[in-house]
């Protein structure tokens, strides 16, 4: 029987049909083995409706499940199986199918079995001449049928029969086959590997095994052949080909072996970029031990990879306690940094680094290496200070001329009452009457308002510009932001902006610096009311609200302003980075209220809808951290 199939390498589709445990087992033999089988079950009929049948239908992804032979018309597989006797037996399924698709019955069950393991273990076939001849008409009805690319050639290495699934593989009809050898079918030297194979199979009665390459139409196949002599009456009569199509395999396994050439090249170069980067990276083993030094660290702190290879890593640092804490979370969690760390160089110098550790693991999960990536910072924080004091200078240079003109008005009070009070006394002293005193008393007391007035501003200027130490001390937030919000009245009243105010009462008193968080408040503040003059259409307002969760205190800065773009959100903390118009905005605020609040434990986020609003969220712990980094203006740096 020939059947035409379409070239290339679609699998054969089965319907298998039959009852209960026995076609439940087929169904989920042939399903393991549908890969290697180049196989795909199309269709299960259980005549009786089996349920468990059916979920294990469901369960293994097959198309279709039925109870009735008439499916099979719908859509005709390639080969039926049956796994048991039905009524009607064999010839009930073939009223339903076209005249070239086989019907394998329950009689061939074992053969099926048989051919099944014949590909999974690849084991040799040695069939003696009465079983040969007991099985050969069953056999060949298989051969011929068989989900399998099998072929039988003769002592002349002619082909006597290639199945339809080997026909379909290789791309041939079976009329180019029969009868033919390899070198008529393949192009001069295509068959050789496979003729040699089959010639020693044949000479020596064993089964043998091997791959190559075959030239079919239209296509390079790449196959692993397993070649059974046919014996008979002790002779050796021919030899079956068992056929298995490892193209796949094969091209994964050149991309694989290119892949590796690839990763070996680029370890290579990796390894050259890690030696010689600029930064600092060494790696250590689990227990601490300096494993490898590069050349940026070699002169960054003075040492020779010699002489600290094998040390403890913690004895590169200032304070070995912070970086044991940081290799211990490294070790549990995978991964550690900290924004400023202080390694100790060989002539006792101090090299502040951003520090970054990494743990690399094995497949097992257990630790291999930690790598520790280090930048000097040293210079950027000394550039980071002198801007901090250019901040905090140009920041009292702008509200000095507001203060400067708050101060003049009650001056000018004081000068008024003071005029009326000694023009009272010179001309009237003598007859005071009631009237008269009454207005001098008046006086005084707003005499006395304005001096305390003034007086109150000036400690508020004093206290922003006086260089003073960093210091914890207990905080009252409701009144830090009033002093904040009185500190920027002149500011308020030029933009014309409303500050709401919404404290929440729970906020309890906590533990913090006092004059770093007014720096934050202030600049913020002073953001938000910058942000509100570029909407001048609209009626200001800046909202600034407190809440206690139970674990932090928040305090959201909001403004109905221009907004900030949303490709400007994630880089607004960056330093250097502005908003604001040229000559305007320096972009070093928002980097120093970053940098203040991560040193206090505390964090800050932004959320924008351009053209809308601002609002920025500043989260604070009641207890600061133990290891508070300094204020970079007592680095000394």
């Amino acid at each position: 029987m020939t059947t035409d199939r379409p070239q290339g390498k679609s699998r054969l589709s089965l319907a298998l049909v039959g009852e209960g445990n026995d076609l439940g087992t087929l169904v989920a033999s042939l399903c393991a083995r549908s890969g290697r089988l180049r196989i795909k079950i199309q269709t299960v009929i259980d005549i009786t409706g089996s349920h468990n049948n059916a979920e294990l239908t469901r369960e293994l992804g097959i198309g279709q499940f039925s109870h009735e032979l008439e499916t099979l018309a719908a859509n005709p597989p390639g080969l039926v199986i049956l796994s048991s006797d039905i009524p009607g037996g064999v010839d009930s399924v073939k009223k339903y199918l076209p005249s070239d698709v086989p019907v394998l019955g329950p009689e061939q069950k074992d053969l099926v079995q048989g051919m099944i393991g014949l590909v999974e273990e690849n084991r040799a076939l040695s069939v003696d001449s009465r079983r040969l001849k007991e099985t050969r008409r069953q056999l060949n009805l298989f051969v011929i049928t068989a989900p399998l690319a099998i072929y039988i050639k003769d002592t002349e290495s002619k082909y006597l029969l290639m199945n339809n699934h080997a026909l379909h593989l290789l791309g041939f009809h079976e009329n180019q086959v029969v009868g033919q050898k390899d070198t008529e079918i393949y192009p001069p030297g295509q068959g050789d590997w496979l003729l040699r194979l089959e010639q020693e199979a044949m000479k020596t009665g064993a089964t043998l095994c091997a791959t190559g390459t075959l030239q079919a139409p239209g296509q390079e196949l790449h196959a692993q052949v397993t070649i059974f002599p046919i014996t008979e009456n002790r002779r050796t009569v021919g030899v079956y080909g068992l056929m298995e199509d490892t193209t796949e395999l094969y091209e994964s396994e050149q991309k694989l072996h290119d892949i590796d050439e690839q990763l070996n090249e680029t370890q290579k170069y990796l390894g050259e970029i890690l030696k010689n980067s600029r930064d600092m990276i060494f790696l250590t083993d689990p227990q601490g031990n300096i494993l490898s030094f590069n050349n940026g660290a070699e002169l960054a702190l003075g040492y020779t990879p010699d002489e600290v290879i094998g040390q403890p890593s913690n004895l590169l640092c200032e304070n070995p306690e912070i970086f044991n804490t940081l290799f211990n979370k490294t070790l549990k969690e995978g991964h550690a940094s900290r924004y400023e760390a202080r390694f100790l160089a060989k002539d006792g110098h101090c090299v502040v680094s951003n520090i970054s550790l990494t743990l690399i693991t094995d497949p097992d999960n257990k630790p291999l290496e930690l790598v520790c990536l280090c930048r000097d910072i040293t210079q950027r924080l000394q550039l980071k200070n002198d801007l901090i004091r250019s901040e905090r200078l140009a920041a009292v240079g702008q509200m000095a001329s507001g203060v400067a003109h708050e101060i003049n008005n009650p001056l000018a009070v004081i000068d008024t009452i003071a005029g009326l009070v000694e023009e009272s006394l010179a001309e009237e002293g003598h007859l005071l009457d009631p009237a008269t005193q009454d207005i001098l008393y008046k006086g005084m007391q707003r005499l006395h308002h304005q001096v305390a007035r003034c007086t109150k501003i000036t400690h508020s200027l004093l206290g922003f510009v006086r260089k003073s130490q960093t210091g914890m001390a207990p905080i009252n937030l409701d009144d830090l932001l009033e002093e904040c919000i009185e500190l920027l009245g002149v500011e308020i009243k030029r933009s014309g902006a409303t500050v709401n105010q919404q404290y929440d009462p729970e906020v309890p008193i906590f533990r913090s610096d006092p004059m770093l968080l007014q720096q934050v408040f202030v600049n913020l503040l002073k953001n938000a009311l910058d942000a509100t003059e570029e909407v001048p259409e609209r009626k200001n307002q800046v909202t600034v609200v407190t809440h206690w969760d139970n674990e932090r205190i928040i305090i959201s800065v909001e403004d109905n302003g221009i907004g900030i773009q949303a490709d400007e959100q994630n880089r607004i903390f960056d330093l250097f980075h502005t908003t604001k118009p040229a000559g305007k905005g320096t972009g070093l605020g928002l980097s120093i209220v970053h940098d203040i609040l991560i040193r206090l434990g505390g964090n800050i986020r932004v959320a924008s809808v351009p053209g809308k609003w601002s609002r920025f969220l500043v989260e604070l712990p009641v207890v600061p951290p133990e290891d508070l980094q300094p204020d970079p203006m007592s680095l000394g740096l």
